[in-house]
């Protein structure tokens, strides 16, 4: 059955992905989150023109399924069908969440491949090769817990005099994320603060010092100097390291949760639990 296209936005010979792109941009905050959107509706398209979503139960990874999912969801409410496709996902017994992914922390803990040594070993590798201005990238990455591009865009917050003074609270020895909304409140990722010493900071400040790699700093500049040297870019590592370290140093786990992003749904979460004043010294202690 083909797609009945609403209003003018999709004729029938194609669709106007101008205009979704531009959707897109009014709908995400994030352009990395757009255009991965754009591309998976692109490649997905069909889905919706012909009815039939065969092609998402053959798609291996689940959390790519529902990347895809997502994408066709934002895609089905701009041309007015999202009824439709909420039908087809319920014919096709698609969910948003299996009960196999369960396993999969437990296959983590138990992968040699993943373990907090072999992790650390792996990011030490990817600094020893990298130029300077992009190892530091990555050690700051690791001290903060921010994901990649989170930490490029923080770099560059720190490094704007004027984004600086509304961005970091000395008395607090804190990097305040929630104040830029537009880069670090995502629908479903998101960062709220950081402690970060004196010495984090002079990392971040080293970075911008080299301005030849200034000028063309990014998540993707980095991760494609790691592969020209032959190394797979892992710098997913960086935040699993920043959680697990702070784990051993006995940081509570509600408060790394909290240093990642992560807001807890419990009830003694939400409305009981108190930490201790120490808990941010100890928190830049541990990374001391």
């Amino acid at each position: 059955m083909a797609l009945e296209v609403v209003g003018s936005k999709a004729p029938a010979q194609g669709l106007d992905w101008l205009g979704f792109q531009e959707y897109l941009s009014k709908t995400y905050g994030s352009k990395n989150t757009a255009k991965v959107t754009l591309l998976y509706a692109k490649k997905f398209y069909h889905v919706l023109v012909q009815n039939y979503a065969q092609d998402l139960l053959t798609i291996e990874g689940v959390e790519k399924r529902m990347n895809v999912m997502k994408s066709i969801t934002v895609l089905s409410k701009y041309l007015g069908c999202f009824d439709r496709w909420q039908e087809m996902r319920r014919r096709y017994s698609l969910k948003w969440w299996s009960n196999g992914d369960w396993n999969k922390p437990f296959d983590r803990l138990f992968n040699d491949n993943l373990n907090y040594d072999a992790m650390l070993q792996r990011v030490k590798e990817m600094i020893k090769v990298l130029p300077p201005p992009y190892g530091n990238i990555i050690k700051f990455d690791c001290l903060t817990g921010l994901r990649p591009a989170e930490a490029v865009e923080s770099v560059r917050l720190i490094n704007d005099k004027e984004a600086f003074a509304k961005y970091y609270k000395p008395e607090r020895m804190a990097l305040e994320h929630f104040r830029f909304s537009s880069v670090f409140l995502r629908r479903t990722k998101k960062a709220y603060i950081s402690f970060v010493s004196p010495e984090i900071l002079k990392i971040a400040n080293s970075i911008s010092a080299a301005s030849s790699y200034n000028k063309i700093l990014s998540y993707n500049a980095v991760r494609l100097a790691i592969r020209k040297r032959g190394i797979n870019c892992d710098m997913r590592f960086c935040r699993k390291i920043h959680a697990s370290w702070l784990s051993h140093c006995g940081i509570q786990s509600e408060i790394i949760n909290m240093l990642q992003g992560r807001i807890p749904r419990s009830v003694f979460s939400r409305h009981y639990l108190t930490p201790k004043l120490d808990y941010r010294d100890k928190v830049l202690q541990a990374f001391g």
